[in-house]
């Protein structure tokens, strides 16, 4: 049988008795991790742990900003302490919370099981009830402590709706997740000016808009109707530099 980040998430919360991780400073205790602040520049997180995975430490971005992130990161860095073939580590801040093509294999793992152990898909599945929204997701992630990113990728996976999470950057698309509904390509590449979120851009400021759009101002497909729509929500992350967009077929 192969096993899943998923299903290591889940049977770590049943060993510790939990639902899911509220407290993950408490978890990496239980575990004999050992949490410090650093200094770092283009380093998210790191995790140095004996061979025999007795204990260890958890090194954090001092200059992390939000909560939510910041417990992301400590159950990412918790993944490479209890998944199998993972080793002591440096995470880039590109590779939490990404989904770019680049990022390696391990730092994919160590978000799935993260994303899991922060937001089990039981509990997110009841609350989302097949409307992913990016109203829905601030909710769930003000409610469990969580990212806006880590709650709307979750919220995009347990839905039954046809969506897909895109992230841009400085007005360029950076990386795509689409849920299995969703089948048709969105390419990197730079913003569409008829879109929402390339207007949150040119207004550089905190906000959240949503509305139908043409599906060609983000799908690249020769065969795609003129006329489709799809619903774009899209909300701008200025301490990030960027903007969150989910798209959904309508």
């Amino acid at each position: 049988m192969i096993y899943e980040p998923e299903d290591f998430a889940r049977t770590l919360l049943a060993e510790l008795g939990l639902k899911r991780a509220d407290n993950p400073e408490e978890i990496a205790a239980r575990l004999r991790l050992t949490i410090e602040d650093a200094d770092f520049d283009n380093l998210e997180g790191a995790l140095v742990f004996r061979v025999d995975r007795v204990k260890g430490v958890i090194s954090i971005n001092k200059n992390i900003k939000e909560l939510g992130r910041r417990n992301f990161t400590i159950c990412h860095e918790i993944a490479h302490f209890v998944l199998p073939n993972h080793g002591s580590v440096r995470c880039k801040s590109k590779e939490i919370e990404s989904w770019s093509n680049g990022i390696n294999t391990q730092e994919v793992e160590a978000n799935r099981f993260a994303a899991e152990l922060l937001l089990p898909k039981k509990e997110i599945y009841r609350i989302v009830n097949n409307k992913a929204t990016i109203e829905v997701a601030k909710k769930i992630a003000n409610d469990f402590k969580t990212s806006l990113t880590a709650t709307i990728l979750k919220c995009s996976e347990v839905t039954d709706e046809a969506c897909a999470v895109v992230w841009s950057v400085n007005g360029k698309i950076e990386w795509v997740k689409k849920n299995e509904n969703f089948s048709l390509f969105i390419p990197k590449k730079d913003l569409d000016n008829r879109s929402v979120a390339y207007k949150l851009f040119q207004n550089n400021l905190n906000q959240h808009d949503e509305k139908t759009v043409y599906a060609e101002t983000w799908v690249s497909n020769d065969n795609l109707p003129v006329d489709l729509e799809i619903w774009e929500d899209s909300i701008s992350m200025p301490n990030y530099d960027g903007v969150l967009t989910l798209v959904t077929l309508i």
